[in-house]
């Protein structure tokens, strides 16, 4: 029921929304960024339930186009605008299911156990952008909104919680291209696929300033230090 309300969604009450990019995905860009067809590329990744990602040699070699989907479709600038902060993607992840993934359980990125705080020590944001129509039937990332989802200093409650309300849990419906951007400290999931049509997704870790992470600005081995180049290639402030 939630999820025809989704694009009203104020990020700030929720901690999370929809973003649908200036301009769309057409199929010869899907094409040009899919690995559904070069499973030799993959890795899977037990510590995130098996799911498929692309090994780093290869996403390196696509900072650049990754970069440029960013900010020429306009995913950065929508952004901005609704999260009222800053973006700067540092990190990026290429990820695939298949029939083997299995559910990626309740969690923060971000949160407080006991007296540690675990996660980075920064405003942290994550941008997902999917590559084909996505749905709670194929996987799509699910969110408890934060106004209902008060934080436990522990993570085993918290995760516990959860589960006891994730029927109040909202999974987006998004077209393909359009993408999600959700705060690290909002407790989401990703459910086990129902379907064949195996989601594919890119998912950026983001942050509200490069001084954040002053060794990855500088690195031109790091896909911060990419995007930034390509920012200012592309005259955007």
């Amino acid at each position: 029921m939630f999820g025809s309300f989704f694009k009203n969604f104020k990020f700030n009450k929720f901690g999370f929304t929809k973003i649908k990019p200036d301009i769309g995905i057409n199929k010869d860009l899907v094409e040009k960024l899919s690995f559904k067809n070069k499973k030799d590329l993959l890795i899977k990744d037990r510590k995130d339930a098996g799911a498929l990602k692309v090994k780093k040699e290869y996403l390196q070699k696509n900072y650049k186009l990754y970069a440029n989907l960013l900010l020429k479709n306009g995913y950065v600038k929508i952004a901005e605008e609704l999260v009222e902060d800053n973006i700067y993607p540092y990190v990026v992840m290429h990820i695939l299911n298949d029939k083997k993934t299995k559910e990626l359980i309740w969690h923060r990125d971000q949160y407080f156990h006991g007296r540690n705080f675990i996660g980075p020590k920064f405003k942290l944001y994550k941008l997902a952008i999917y590559l084909q129509d996505t749905n709670q039937n194929n996987g799509v990332t699910g969110f408890i909104p934060k106004f209902i989802s008060p934080r436990f200093r522990n993570k085993y409650l918290d995760t516990i919680f959860a589960y006891l309300s994730s029927f109040l849990s909202i999974h987006p419906r998004l077209s393909i291209g359009e993408a999600v951007i959700f705060s690290g400290k909002v407790m989401h999931h990703r459910p086990r696929q129902k379907n064949d049509d195996f989601r594919e997704a890119i998912i950026f870790s983001c942050t509200n300033s490069p001084n954040n992470l002053p060794s990855l600005k500088n690195d031109e081995n790091e896909f911060l230090n990419v995007f930034l180049k390509s920012k200012i290639k592309l005259g955007i402030n």
